[in-house]
């Protein structure tokens, strides 16, 4: 038996074609779907929102004013630590001690206070001190002691010492 080629008719090109143009009407359709309409706005009124210029940041650059160690801080108090010219802080077993020189360079006598303090130096927290208060005439010099100030530790930590005058009122 011999076949013979199908012949398609014409009610199926018809349906097929249908079916092509109403997958492309919906693709159409649903392309526009949820995209604004372009309406002719031109009433003379501009656009309501406006941004103001912003200012361009640039690194600040500026250097403080240097500070006067000779200058008075808060309270009165001056710096003063050229006056220790010597010092030494030294532990034996696990007590601490200080010692060290004033010198008074001034026309005037002057009640220096010296702080001695041991610091961990992991993070500077002070664990102990002393402050002593040594009276040094004009332009003379002065011994400054602290004897046995701290028992403790002496791994970890270090000996920290700072001079201050008080102002004379």
């Amino acid at each position: 038996m011999r076949q013979q080629p199908r012949r398609r008719t014409v009610g199926r090109y018809a349906v097929q074609l249908a079916a092509l143009a109403l997958v492309t009407a919906t693709v159409t359709i649903l392309s526009g779907c949820g995209q604004p309409s372009p309406v002719d706005t031109d009433d003379g009124v501009g656009p309501t929102v406006s941004v103001a210029l912003q200012p361009t940041l640039r690194p600040d650059t500026s250097t403080p004013d240097p500070v006067d160690p000779s200058a008075a801080s808060s309270g009165g108090l001056f710096d003063a630590s050229q006056a220790l010219v010597s010092q030494a802080c030294t532990a034996t077993g696990d007590v601490w001690s200080f010692t060290g020189r004033l010198e008074n360079t001034d026309t005037a006598e002057h009640a220096f206070t010296v702080g001695v303090f041991i610091t961990a130096t992991a993070d500077g927290t002070q664990i102990g001190g002393k402050e002593i208060v040594v009276t040094v005439p004009a332009g003379g010099s002065a011994p400054v002691t602290a004897k046995n100030f701290f028992t403790g530790r002496t791994q970890g930590v270090e000996c920290l010492s700072g001079v201050t005058v008080k102002a004379d009122d």
